[in-house]
């Protein structure tokens, strides 16, 4: 009890820590308030819109009740002054496993308090591990069906539970809903001590308040105006005695109507920014306890009353909570420069000239393998190829460290083991983001420098862009920020409010593991009414390219799943995973996930990836009309940028069916190519995506590599089955470009019915998209977002079709559809020949227009058409006109469009 006494009594700690946790809320509404609403947008139009998004996810997940998490994502109490009242509440599904009386399923029963593995497995008398239960269903099954009982408790697995062609035909799940979680951390008690409780050295020409943007003499929740005060030494000395104070500013006699004013943060967070009138500095409370006689593990992730605790890094930030969407993003914004890349030799280049797709952008497969991918496992990409076609399309480089500016607040610090260190970038485009190990600093130059990483995403690039750095112990020094010294097997932790007696390290990050081979698969698992947590970070781990798109990826999940013909994940959660939650690998069938909620993951919540023998994918090693219906992912990719809620390559035949998907870095579903096809993207909301990235779309397809499959019509072809997106309602906000962002080549898509707010149609050196009865709602809306100059304001857009080499804008349909627009420019097609439109605009007609003035034009070339003129050459026919309706209007035409 003593330890809080050096400075402030209990219950003060208790109040700093409310309020932290308070501010960091209210800090990520105000990063979503002034970037969520696109800037050509009024709340009149906007918060009917945001409404009904509302009603879209409760009607699609009635079960939600009042769906607490879409109302405050959608930020409708802080901007349209709604409120959430009473009414339907949460009733969580579950899952009943009927026993099979006919075929005599062996029932196991487990409960981890009251359980002995010595035990029978009854009800009675039950095991008290998953791993024995698994052991005793093999051993005693018999060839009958099987399900494992959980009883209500915590499950901490001493390895990964691996299941395999003979554990078919088992469910595990919860005992009448009771609650279980498996866990792949282990406990740690701590025993504390005192290490360091001081201020910290003065920062000369510093400030830490100025994103509070507080007036002056004023206070606010980030900030506490103490008073005027004659020195930087005063208000450092009257920080100290504050209990509520965490660091403070101080400007001189020269900072204007903000001379000699004292200001305590005291939301926990210290953005420096250079301001030569101005003096920081922090308050220092670390303890220390230690854990060498617990045998611990050197762990990645350390959740402390059911929340994951801050690596120590700088700059200050909680991934979970802040990123580029907030205001500080806890990044720091630039480095002084970027390291050459290290040289490679030239990969060796696969080019398959046969079969190749003919009259295309893309024709041929092409593969670089080795020299500048040999980061990647298997060392092989197609951006390891001298000339990857796309756009900025570029052969695969990282730099080799980077060079950071004199002026950040830890140039005077010494980082006593730089190797523990991982800095954190985004990739110089903002497609992704990459993770680096530390190797050293050299503090003369001012390089950090690493030995490993760069390969979680697929492009590449010279230079990055925001960075910070993690798990350096002289970094340790903002509220709930920990680190683990794994040589002298120490924890050092920085309290936020009471010590906690007790925390979880990480220690697995496969919870469970269920592999057969495509000769001999695993059968009719399922996983029901579970909860997974605690699972380890995965992004220092290896990563491959799957195919063309822009990802790479972690072939591992909390649960990984590889050729199974029969699996159903439902009505499970997924806590915080340390990368994937689920990942469908290869050989998979008659898989559905469904029901599940995925929250705070290191990467995608769902991923199903498959495998080719180069172009050659018609050996059916993929994931093959998998169902992902009902699933609720938000709060995702908090390490990983180039991820999504709902993510796939190499898989084909999948229905993306009743999801919500918000909150996240990048797509909220991604197509990474366009393999086999015959995909169904249907009743589904996605918005708040593209948070912390650009170019790209709530749901992004991509298709560079041309693959053989069956999956057409039975016989071998370049040419996938067609794909289906129907009846979503997606916002596209943030820094979102289009809604359906047919990217790259993207090919054979059928778009219809969709409500697409903020964003028009696109495709991009691609042909065959066809889009009918959409509404697209302001697309122009977008214009004037600070991350993304290239906005593309209008209802449709075609870019770099071409008729000659490698052509594209062929047999594109864009018809029935109604848009609502002010910029009389409706259409971009680029390039465009206004005397000849063939092949480079789509056919478009019957199209509803809606303008102010009732008019629009078509600019092709040099040239603006009127609608009158365009249709005169044949394309428009039908469209017509109108003045703008209302936002009443509107919204009806969205419950009609949607079913709802």
């Amino acid at each position: 009890e003593n330890l809080t006494s050096y400075r402030r009594d209990e219950g003060n700690m208790l109040w700093c820590s409310v309020l932290l946790f308070v501010n960091l809320l209210l800090q990520t509404g105000r990063g979503l308030s002034t970037s969520s609403r696109p800037p050509n947008v009024s709340p009149d139009i906007d918060c009917p819109l945001r409404e009904l998004a509302w009603e879209y996810a409760k009607y699609l997940q009635p079960w939600r009740g009042q769906f607490r998490e879409a109302f405050d994502a959608l930020e409708l109490g802080a901007l349209c002054n709604v409120s959430l009242s009473s009414g339907a509440v949460y009733q969580p599904r579950s899952f009943v496993y009927r026993v099979d009386k006919e075929r005599n399923a062996l029932e196991l029963f487990v409960d981890g308090k009251h359980g002995d593995d010595n035990n029978p497995g009854t009800i009675d008398k039950p095991l008290k591990t998953l791993h024995k239960a698994v052991d005793v269903f093999e051993y005693e099954r018999d060839g009958r069906p099987g399900v494992i009982y959980l009883r209500e408790g915590l499950y901490f697995l001493s390895s990964t539970i691996q299941l395999s062609p003979k554990d078919s035909n088992l469910t595990i799940t919860s005992y009448k809903n009771e609650k279980v979680t498996i866990s792949g951390g282990k406990t740690y008690q701590f025993k504390w001590s005192e290490y360091v409780n001081k201020m910290g050295p003065l920062l000369n020409g510093t400030n830490c308040i100025q994103d509070a943007a507080v007036s002056p003499g004023q206070s606010n929740s980030k900030v506490l105006y103490y008073g005027n005060v004659s020195s930087a030494q005063e208000c450092q000395t009257a920080c100290y005695k504050n209990s509520s104070c965490f660091a403070f500013t101080y400007y001189d006699s020269t900072s204007g109507p903000y001379s000699n004013m004292c200001y305590f943060r005291v939301d926990g967070l210290c953005p420096y920014t250079k301001e030569p009138s101005c003096t920081s500095g922090k308050y220092i409370h670390i303890v220390v306890a230690d854990l060498s006689g617990q045998n611990p593990n050197t762990f990645t992730s350390l959740f402390i009353n059911g929340r994951r605790a801050v690596r120590a890094r700088y700059p200050d930030g909680n991934p979970e909570t802040m990123g580029l969407h907030t205001v500080p993003t806890g990044y720091v914004p630039a480095a002084e420069s970027w390291l050459p890349p290290v040289p490679h030799a030239p990969a060796e280049e696969v080019h398959i000239s046969s079969p190749q797709r003919n009259h295309t952008h893309f024709p041929e497969f092409l593969i670089g393998i080795g020299g500048p991918v040999s980061s990647f496992d298997p060392p092989e990409s197609y951006w390891g190829t001298k000339n990857p076609t796309g756009g900025g399309g570029r052969t695969y480089t990282i730099p080799s460290g980077l060079q950071y500016s004199k002026d950040e607040a830890f140039v005077n610090r010494t980082w006593k083991r730089p190797e523990t260190g991982v800095v954190h970038a985004l990739q110089c485009a903002y497609w992704g983001n990459w993770m680096f190990a530390v190797k050293e600093r050299d503090y003369d130059r001012r390089h950090i420098t690493w030995s490993r990483g760069g390969f979680q995403e697929a492009r590449g690039c010279k230079d990055g862009r925001e960075w910070y750095v993690e798990n350096i112990f002289e970094e340790l020094d903002s509220p709930s920020e920990w680190y683990f010294d794994d040589a002298d097997k120490k924890l050092f932790f920085y309290p936020n409010g009471s010590l906690p007696s007790e925390g979880i390290g990480t220690v697995l990050d496969q919870l469970i593991s269920i592999q057969g081979g495509q000769q001999e698969p695993v059968r009719d698992i399922t996983l029901a009414n579970l909860t997974f947590a605690h699972s380890a970070t995965t992004f220092l781990k290896s990563y491959e390219v799957p195919s063309g798109g822009d990802w790479s990826v972690h072939r591992a999940g909390a649960v990984f799943v590889e050729d199974i013909d029969g699996f159903l994940l439902q009505n499970c959660l997924f806590d915080s995973p340390g990368g994937n939650g689920v990942f469908l690998s290869n050989y998979v069938r008659n898989a559905v996930i469904e029901g599940n909620e995925f929250v705070y993951t290191g990467d995608s919540a769902i991923v199903a990836i498959g495998s080719s023998e180069l172009i050659d994918g018609t050996n059916g090693n993929q994931p093959r009309g998998t169902k992902i219906f009902s699933n609720f992912a938000h709060e995702t990719g908090l390490y990983g940028k180039q991820t999504s809620p709902y993510g796939q390559s190499l898989a084909c035949q999948t229905e993306v069916i009743g999801n919500v998907f918000f909150n996240g870095p990048r797509a909220g579903i991604n197509f990474n190519d366009g393999f086999g096809g015959g995909n169904l993207v249907k009743n589904n909301l996605l918005f708040n995506c593209v948070r912390e990235t650009k170019s790209h779309g709530p749901f992004n397809t991509w298709d560079r590599q041309p693959y053989l499959t069956t999956v057409r019509d039975g016989s071998p072809s370049l040419i996938p089955a067609l794909s289906n997106t129907t009846q979503n309602f997606m916002i596209d906000n943030y820094h979102s470009l289009h809604p359906i962002d047919h990217d790259d080549g993207s090919c054979y898509y059928f778009d219809t019915y969709n409500f697409a707010v903020y964003g028009g149609f696109k495709d991009y050196l691609g042909h065959s998209v066809k889009a009918q009865n959409n509404i697209y709602v302001y697309p122009d809306a977008q214009t004037g977002v600070s991350l993304d100059i290239n906005i593309r304001p209008f209802c449709a857009v075609v870019n770099a079709a071409s008729r000659v080499t490698l052509p594209s804008g062929w047999d594109e349909v864009w018809i029935n559809n109604t848009c609502i627009i002010r910029n009389p420019s409706i259409y971009q097609f680029d390039p465009c020949d206004p005397k000849d439109l063939t092949d480079l605009v789509p056919y478009t007609a019957n199209n509803s227009f809606y303008a102010p003035d009732k008019f629009v034009y078509i600019s092709c070339g040099d040239v603006n058409f009127t609608l009158g003129e365009y249709q005169a050459k044949g394309y428009d026919i039908g469209s017509t006109v109108s003045d703008l309706p209302t936002i009443e209007q509107i919204i009806e035409w969205g419950r009609q469009l949607l079913g709802m």
